[in-house]
C-alpha cells in the first residue's frame, strides 16, 4: 500500500519499525509501521496532498526524505548529512500538525491551491500538462479514504472519480482550464491532459499577488546544532498560531539560497526573526522583509544588545526557549490575525 496508490518501492527497518518509500508521485519518505497497519496517525488524504506539493522527488543527487521519527534523531542524521555522513541520507522531520496546517480547510482554498500547482507544472503559457490519475487525485483533494467510522476505510473507486471529475469540471465550467483530449477527462491510460485558459492565469495572477494571504511564515536565524530548542520553540508557537514555520533549510529547492530565501519572505504573511545572535542574515532578512511592508516579528534574548535600527521595535525578549511559544503565539494573535 501506498499513500497515493501508485506503485511505489518499499524498504523495511524492522529493527525500528519505519518503511521508506521512493514514490514517482509523493517523492522519497519513511513512516512508523506499514502504512496498512492502523497504527499511522496521519490521515492519508492530507498526506497524499501534502507529499505531492511538497515532496521530494527521486534524483541522483536527492538525498532528502520525509520522516516521522522523532524530531531530535532527524535533527542529528540532517546535520551529519550536511558534514559528509548520508548513513541516513537528510531527513526532514514530518510533522502531523503542519501537514494539517498546510492543508486547506475550505473548498475555495483547494481551488486556489490547484491553480497555484498547474501553473508551477506547466513551464509556458498555451502548454499542456499531462497528469496520471495519482497525481491528480492527489493535487486536487480527492478523498481516497473515508474516517467517518473511526477507522481508515479505501473509498470505491467510482466515488474518487466521482469527485475528481467534479474539481475538474468546477475548473473547467469557470473558464480556468481546458481538456486536451476531445472533451473527455480521461485517456484510455489514466492519464488527463489539460492546459490552463485566460481567466485562469488571471486569478493565478491575484493569487500570487495576495499569497501573504497565506499560512508561511518565514523564520530568520541562527541555524545550528546550539539553536536546535530555539528553532523548535519558534515552530511550536508560530504552529500553534495556526501558521506554517518556514525554515529555508528545510525547504525543497533548486536555486540558488538567496533568491530562494527572497522569494520565501515575498510570499509570508509575516516573517519572525531572532536577533539572538546578532546573525547578518536575520538583520539582512528583515529588513528585506520591512522593505516589502511585510509584519515581522521580533525575538532576541533577554541581555543582547540589538542593533541600533531595530532596537527600538517591541521584541519578545526571553529568558529560555521555553518562553517562546505561548508568547510568540499571542503577538501573532493580537498582530496578524
Amino acid at each position: 500500500m501506498n499513500v497515493c496508490s501508485s506503485d511505489a518501492s518499499k524498504q523495511s527497518d524492522y529493527d525500528d519499525l519505519v518503511v521508506f518509500y521512493v514514490c514517482p508521485v509523493c517523492g522519497r519518505y519513511e513512516i512508523h509501521f506499514d502504512l496498512s497497519s492502523d497504527e499511522i496517525d496521519f490521515d492519508l488524504n492530507q498526506l497524499g496532498s501534502y507529499f505531492i506539493y511538497n515532496g521530494f522527488k527521486y534524483g541522483i543527487s536527492e538525498r532528502r526524505y520525509y520522516s516521522n521519527r522523532d524530531k531530535e534523531w532527524c535533527d542529528e542524521w540532517s546535520n551529519k548529512c550536511k558534514e559528509g555522513d548520508i548513513t541516513h541520507g537528510h531527513p526532514v522531520f514530518l510533522s502531523k500538525e503542519n501537514v494539517e496546517n498546510w492543508y486547506p480547510k475550505i473548498f475555495s482554498e483547494k481551488i486556489d491551491r490547484i491553480l497555484l500547482f498547474l501553473n508551477k507544472e506547466i513551464k509556458h503559457i498555451g502548454e499542456d500538462v499531462t497528469l496520471s490519475k495519482e497525481e491528480l487525485y492527489s493535487a486536487f483533494f480527492v478523498d481516497r479514504f473515508d474516517y467517518s467510522t473511526g477507522k481508515r476505510e479505501e473509498r470505491d473507486t467510482d466515488i474518487q472519480l466521482k469527485q475528481a471529475n467534479y474539481m475538474l469540471d468546477y475548473l473547467a465550467d469557470r473558464n480556468y482550464i481546458r481538456s486536451n483530449i476531445g472533451g473527455n477527462w480521461w485517456s484510455d491510460n489514466n492519464t488527463t491532459i489539460m492546459s490552463l485558459l485566460p481567466e485562469g492565469y488571471a486569478r493565478i495572477d491575484e493569487l500570487q499577488k495576495s499569497t501573504a494571504n497565506g499560512k508561511n511564515v518565514l523564520v530568520a536565524m541562527k541555524f545550528g546544532e546550539d539553536t536546535k530548542p530555539l528553532r523548535e520553540a519558534i515552530r511550536t508557537g508560530i504552529c500553534n498560531a495556526g501558521y506554517i514555520a518556514i525554515f529555508i533549510d528545510e525547504v525543497q529547492h533548486n536555486d540558488f539560497i538567496t533568491p530562494e530565501l527572497l522569494k520565501h519572505i515575498k510570499n509570508s504573511k509575516f516573517v519572525v526573526v531572532d536577533l539572538t545572535h546578532q546573525n547578518n542574515g536575520a538583520y539582512f532578512e528583515e529588513g528585506y522583509a520591512m522593505g516589502l511592508g511585510k509584519p515581522v516579528i521580533q525575538l532576541c534574548r533577554t541581555g543582547v544588545n540589538l542593533h541600533f535600527d531595530v532596537a527600538q521595535k517591541n521584541t519578545i525578549m526571553w529568558d529560555t526557549e521555553s518562553d517562546i511559544p505561548q508568547r510568540l503565539k499571542n503577538r501573532i494573535i493580537a498582530t496578524i490575525d
